[in-house]
């Protein structure tokens, strides 16, 4: 949670210099910026909750979060596209670059939580384009 808290903080205050530099842009920038680090920050802490229960529940939860992610995002760009008048171009940059770079950050966190469950003899694999759980061969 660290790791992604210190990406946090650094996406911020590159915006906050950006904000600062171009001072009629800063609203549609940290507009840009807050859905993703919301999101991110509920994944990473839902994650690190379920991974102290089983590899199924984190599966579950991995699936249900990645299809509220999608309903989130499209829903919270429409609305920020019909309801708010703003320059749209400050605003695409900023909730792309930090939506990248915040969701590597998950992939990150993801990597670890598969570290920590293969010493538990679960594995965390990559089958086409999804990931599952699996048991450990030597466990089977």
């Amino acid at each position: 949670m660290m790791l992604y808290t210190y990406t946090v903080m650094l996406v911020i205050g590159i915006a906050s210099i950006i904000s600062r530099l171009y001072i009629n842009m800063a609203k549609e920038i940290f507009f840009g910026i807050s859905a993703p680090v919301f999101v991110g920050f509920a994944t990473v802490y839902f994650m690190i909750k379920y991974s102290n229960y089983s590899a199924t529940n984190l599966n579950k939860m991995l699936m249900s979060g990645f299809a509220i992610k999608f309903i989130f995002y499209g829903l919270y760009i429409i609305i920020i596209f019909t309801v708010y008048p703003f320059k749209p171009i400050p605003f695409i940059c900023s909730f792309t670059t930090s939506f990248i770079g915040l969701h590597l950050m998950e992939a990150v966190v993801l990597k670890k939580l598969q570290n920590i469950y293969s010493d538990r003899g679960v594995n965390l694999k990559k089958t086409a384009s999804k990931w599952c759980f699996s048991t450990s061969p030597e466990l089977s």
